[in-house]
């Protein structure tokens, strides 16, 4: 599970960087339940200046960010598709 304090989880929701899995657990977007937990362990280590960077760990970091950072790339680019066509439909019918 995530430990989020509510300012965090808030900025994370308007950032399109947190979702929802089908348990209703909170991930960040494009991982699992596992790959958030991984990650927000490996985030908080490496602000502690205690993340073991020798060994693959921070191969898997960069390869989370990655894939995290492109789902929510998706999530904003489908939003803004959607605001304009309604945005579109609107000057239509006007």
């Amino acid at each position: 599970m995530l430990k989020l304090q509510p300012d965090a989880r808030a900025y994370l929701l308007e950032i399109r960087a947190l979702s929802t899995d089908k348990d209703d657990n909170d991930v960040f977007v494009g991982m699992t339940l596992a790959e958030s937990v991984w990650y927000q362990d490996y985030l908080e280590e490496s602000f502690e200046g205690t993340a073991d960077r020798h060994d693959r760990s921070q191969a898997k970091y960069l390869a989370l960010h990655d894939k995290h950072e492109e789902a929510r790339k998706a999530v904003l680019a489908s939003e803004s598709l959607m605001q304009t066509h309604t945005h579109d439909e609107h000057a239509v019918r006007t």
